[in-house]
């Protein structure tokens, strides 16, 4: 008993923690920001699909364990993406998006019950690739509809940079203007706030290619949460073939709804509120040179 009461308290803490912070000043309080949140997303998650044969406290500490260092890929990933503003040099961005591709699959795997190594994914777009190891090598292909959805809404705003895109590993629109609420000039934007990037086509707009790719990984960094529902989907699915159907093609990115609530809780005031949202500080950090 007391052990458990040790190890809920240890979940506790952690959960608190990276919220405590209210803004990242340095690189220690941004990795232990990411390595926070994918602790808490890779325990909980563990929990949800623990196995009735498995020992809770083992469970939760692989779980935590698992998150962590999927979390500090994250930060890592987000560390390139600084390096490429300070210096202009997009040979910094792909394995930016590798390591946070990485960081994130670990998260995922953590929540899921899985070993680390255990399956492997790639977004770009609305587009998520997936590796399978657990028997033979498998690859899937399924379409993320809340990207799908920031992706039109990029397509009607803007056009699409085959070059920049191809450089980034992120689909990148570009734009003569991008009002905002305030009816103010934006340089760039994250449409409903899921992984394409519309810019201006301009200087400006490249300027803030940093910043929104920050965000487009702070969409990705949440895609843990979609692992808590594998029970209850995989069940519904065997009740249903059209939702069977429908997951054999879509893998539902949950996470959006999650970062989009926190991102808007975070700013409750609306857009005079931005330099407080800590979202917004976030992209500063790593995206500003």
């Amino acid at each position: 008993m007391k052990r458990l009461t040790r190890e809920v308290f240890v979940i506790l803490f952690l959960i608190l923690l990276p919220f405590t912070i209210k803004a990242q000043n340095n690189d220690f309080e941004a990795g232990l920001f990411n390595v926070g949140v994918g602790s808490i997303i890779g325990g909980m998650g563990a929990v949800i699909n623990k196995k009735p044969e498995e020992k809770l406290g083992n469970t939760i500490l692989k779980g935590l364990g698992q998150g962590a260092l999927g979390g500090y890929l994250v930060f890592e990933s987000k560390r390139l993406v600084r390096e490429f503003a300070k210096s202009g040099k997009y040979g910094y961005l792909w394995p930016s998006k590798i390591v946070n591709a990485a960081g994130t699959s670990v998260i995922e795997n953590a929540a899921a019950n899985r070993d680390f190594w255990k399956r492997w994914h790639l977004n770009i777009g609305f587009n998520r690739f997936e590796i399978s190891t657990e028997n033979n090598l498998e690859l899937k292909y399924r379409i993320m509809p809340f990207a799908l959805v920031g992706t039109i809404s990029s397509l009607t705003r803007g056009k699409l940079n085959p070059e920049l895109s191809l450089k980034t590993g992120t689909l990148i629109f570009d734009t003569n203007i991008i009002p905002n609420e305030a009816n103010s000039i934006i340089y760039g934007t994250v449409p409903l706030y899921t992984n394409s990037i519309l810019i201006l086509n301009n200087e400006n707009g490249l300027e803030a290619l940093p910043h929104e790719i920050i965000h487009t990984y702070q969409y990705e960094s949440f895609s843990g949460i979609n692992s808590f529902l594998d029970r209850p989907v995989e069940f519904i699915g065997t009740k249903n073939r059209i939702i069977s159907l429908y997951h054999k093609i879509f893998y539902t990115d949950y996470n959006h709804i999650l970062n989009q609530g926190l991102y808007y809780l975070a700013n409750p005031s609306g857009t005079n509120q931005l330099e407080n949202n800590f979202f917004e500080k976030e992209a500063i950090f790593y995206g500003n040179p």
